[in-house]
């Protein structure tokens, strides 16, 4: 690991940091500027609260906006992208009947979600089912296959969390007829994206994982037709104000997150922004193909379009299910290695990311840990 930017981040140096993907890391600069705006919200939280927080929430939003290259009254601050889902599932006039349409690589969250919405309101789910290694051109049809005329939304992951892939947001939006949410969790900061020409009613991103921003920190992006009807999941005294401003002020709360996102958009522009991004990536890639050599594992049928700053590594043939769960529990507690351990149709995966802290030995110390875990297992 680069000692250097471990201490930019805070990290400790004694864990190995495979995992940045899950929760992020705001580095010290922006934790001191989220500690700033709480030191100054209580020097006078009257006239903070009630005179100035409007405008410096607006102001932030604006500066998140035009990093996304969207208007600033089309998006509205939540504090992740369950919250922003939730809202999108609210705003849904959901019948007997009705169906929602997730796939077998969503996010477990969204989908219990989806899931309990549905339950309540006598709708259904219908799941778009496809592999780890599936074209573009199979995920569409996976998803096309599962619509039809009682079809109120449609959930996709444009980097899916348990197998990083990226799944094709435009194309499935232009094969469907009902509207659909983009769960973008993992997309900000490491995915150029065009939001507005995807062809989606909303697309949801966190901005604390690769855009460097306090926790708490994500937004709700809605198409100008749906922003009528779409509302925060708290209600609250702007919720007659228009869209972007009801999402502002969910009521009284810790908002240094939100007024510190400038400060993670500049950190992550001073790294090197898309270019600091390519390193990552094409670290990751190398040390994919390393660390699966070493396990003696095929990269086939993996995805074709794997996200940028994480991928996939299969494991060992030996660890699968139960064994694949201990592993990480083991690769933690003994070696002090943090990183996330994924199954999908019956098959065990290490997820492993690429942050600007990360170098390439990193990924050689843990295919060694692993190897020493699964050595005699048969």
């Amino acid at each position: 690991m680069n000692r250097e930017l471990l201490d930019v981040f805070g990290l400790d140096p004694e864990v190995l940091h495979l995992n940045h993907g899950a929760f992020g890391c705001a580095p010290i600069a922006v934790r001191r500027a989220a500690e700033d705006w709480r030191n100054r919200a209580e020097r006078n939280p009257h006239h903070f609260n009630g005179h100035q927080l409007p405008g410096l929430i607006a102001g932030a939003r604006h500066r998140v906006a035009d990093f996304l290259q969207v208007d600033a009254e089309a998006v509205g601050f939540v504090r992740n992208v369950s919250e922003g889902v939730s809202s999108v599932f609210g705003s849904l006039d959901l019948r007997p009947g009705d169906e929602i349409v997730v796939c077998n690589h969503g996010y477990g969250a969204v989908t219990m979600a989806a899931q309990n919405w549905a339950d309540r309101r006598g709708a259904a789910i219908r799941t778009a089912a496809f592999g780890v290694g599936a074209d573009d051109e199979t995920i569409v049809a996976a998803y096309a296959g599962e619509c039809g005329p009682r079809t109120r939304l449609v959930i996709v992951d444009q980097i899916t969390s348990p197998t990083a892939m990226v799944l094709p947001v435009a194309a499935i939006a232009n094969a469907v007829d009902a509207p659909v949410l983009a769960d973008a969790a993992h997309v900000p900061g490491t995915l150029p994206v065009d939001i507005a020409g995807l062809g989606v009613a909303h697309w949801v991103g966190n901005l604390h994982k690769w855009c460097y921003t306090p926790r708490g920190t994500a937004v709700l992006w809605t198409v100008a037709g749906y922003r009528d009807r779409t509302y925060p999941a708290t209600m609250n005294w702007q919720l007659n104000d228009g869209y972007a401003a009801s999402f502002d002020y969910p009521g009284t709360w810790d908002y240094s997150g939100w007024l510190s996102a400038g400060d993670g958009l500049d950190f992550w522009s001073g790294l090197g922004g898309w270019q600091q991004i390519d390193r990552q990536a094409a670290m990751l890639a190398e040390a994919q193909e390393r660390v699966a050599a070493r396990f003696g594992s095929s990269l086939q049928g993996l995805p074709q379009r794997p996200a940028a700053t994480m991928r996939l590594v299969p494991l060992p043939e030996s660890h699968a299910g139960d064994r694949a769960r201990e592993l990480s529990g083991a690769l933690s507690e003994e070696y002090s290695i943090q990183v996330p351990v994924t199954s999908h149709d019956g098959r065990s995966y290490l997820r492993i990311a690429a942050a600007p802290y990360n170098t390439p030995d990193d990924y050689d110390r843990l295919a060694d840990a692993v190897l020493e875990l699964t050595e005699g297992c048969d």
